[in-house]
């Protein structure tokens, strides 16, 4: 599917998985691209949601709490069970013509990030994005652009787990690699510490998962991929 680019009748089958609210604000979306993918991102989440709880898509109710502010109707989402408890955790992110979406057991903070690959300016980014060590690891790479594409999904995994999002600094998330596809990263002092794993999606996309724990170190995410018709 060319999520970028639905066609009439998907639209229409997609927005009946929403509730008002979600679709009131991909509606504000400025591009058309942006509007598509989000339906489908969101339209993805609920489905899946309701193979895990046996709810309708649309009858789901999902919320969203920002940490920063103690605000909700923005920030990270979760689904609000009648009953109060988080039967999972979830998180999204869509980029181009990708869209995951992360659940997780009941506790496990979780944020998932992809990016696709496009021309970036790394430069000018770089003292927003970058801390010292990870732009000169990225330095040394045959394959820097994706590297340095792949630290920016590790780090904004980070601050979705967190539940902060971009009011955490990125700078002052420090991503470094571990065995294999994972690594980890500190967070600014009194957010907690970050496992990660990356997710090898298609040669153009870096995309990451992490989980984060208030104190003590977590054990990597061990990620189990599915496909959806």
């Amino acid at each position: 599917m060319d999520v970028g680019n639905l066609a009439d009748d998907v639209r229409t089958e997609l927005a009946a998985d929403l509730s008002e609210t979600r679709l009131a604000k991909i509606e504000r979306y400025r591009r058309a691209q942006d509007r598509d993918r989000g339906l489908a991102a969101h339209s993805m989440l609920r489905r899946l949601l309701s193979a895990v709880t046996g709810t309708p898509p649309a009858q789901l109710q999902l919320g969203s709490f920002c940490i920063s502010c103690g605000e909700t109707g923005h920030g990270k989402p979760f689904l609000d069970a009648p009953d109060g408890n988080r039967d999972v955790e979830i998180n999204l992110s869509h980029s181009g013509e990708v869209v995951i979406v992360a659940l997780a057991a009941p506790g496990v903070q979780v944020g998932v990030d992809a990016e696709q690959g496009r021309t970036v300016d790394w430069n000018a980014l770089r003292n927003s994005i970058f801390a010292d060590q990870e732009w000169a690891a990225t330095e040394r790479r045959t394959d820097r652009e994706y590297r340095r594409l792949l630290t920016w999904a590790r780090k904004e995994s980070s601050v979705k787990a967190s539940g902060h999002g971009l009011s955490l600094p990125l700078r002052h998330v420090v991503t470094s690699d571990a065995e294999g596809a994972t690594w980890s990263a500190s967070m600014p002092s009194g957010v907690g510490r970050v496992a990660g794993a990356d997710l090898d999606l298609a040669p153009d996309v870096a995309a990451a998962v992490a989980v984060l724990r208030p104190e003590g170190w977590p054990d990597p995410p061990v990620v189990r991929r599915i496909s959806i018709g």
